[in-house]
């Protein structure tokens, strides 16, 4: 009875090591791309205050958001964005802002510093578009408004779907929304 026991005792103990663990959930990040965005060649608009990143629902969410091909959308258990979509694309849109030389300055929504005009983008789409066979896409679809004395002036939106390659799901997100607002900033007509 007494080795009874111990067998007993010490099974739980070797468990963790004769099982494989569950797969560990990875956070992503999405940045500056420079390969996604481009310097725009246009006249120089005024200065710019990033006020607003917001991300519309259901893809505000940390988990990744994956589109099916049977229309439905996931929530990947084991990839998520390191925090809130939209705290992350803050920097990223900053940093891809700058980079298009569009602007004569552009200024965080943080700063006591006053701009004439304010940013404002909203992502209508932030997913993993999966619904292609053999496909995994990061997908972004973004409006771009800028504001003045509280009219609004220009407005002007883009899409880009980049590519996961061998599964950095940072890159490829990076790579998307970096295309996306270069793109929608080089629509913006002030006239």
């Amino acid at each position: 009875m007494k080795r009874f026991l111990t067998v007993l005792a010490v099974l739980p103990l070797l468990g963790g090591c004769v099982f494989t663990s569950p797969r560990a959930p990875k956070t992503w990040n999405i940045l500056w791309a420079k390969s996604g965005a481009e310097r725009i060649e246009r006249d120089k608009l005024p200065a710019v205050k990033l006020m607003l990143v917001d991300v519309r629902a259901p893809f505000n969410g940390a988990r990744l958001a994956v589109l099916r091909a049977d229309g439905s959308i996931a929530f990947d258990s084991y990839n998520s964005f390191a925090a809130q979509p939209a705290a992350i694309l803050r920097g990223a849109a900053m940093d891809v802002m700058e980079s298009s030389a569009a602007f004569e300055k552009v200024v965080s929504g943080n700063s006591s510093a006053s701009a004439p005009l304010a940013a404002e983008i909203t992502l209508n789409r932030l997913a993993l578009d999966c619904r292609t066979e053999g496909h995994r896409d990061a997908s972004v679809s973004l409006s771009l408004v800028l504001v003045g004395n509280r009219t609004v002036l220009a407005s002007s939106s883009a899409e880009a779907a980049e590519p996961v390659e061998g599964g950095d799901y940072s890159a490829a997100f990076s790579r998307a929304f970096s295309r996306a607002l270069s793109t929608a900033i080089g629509y913006i007509d002030l006239k």
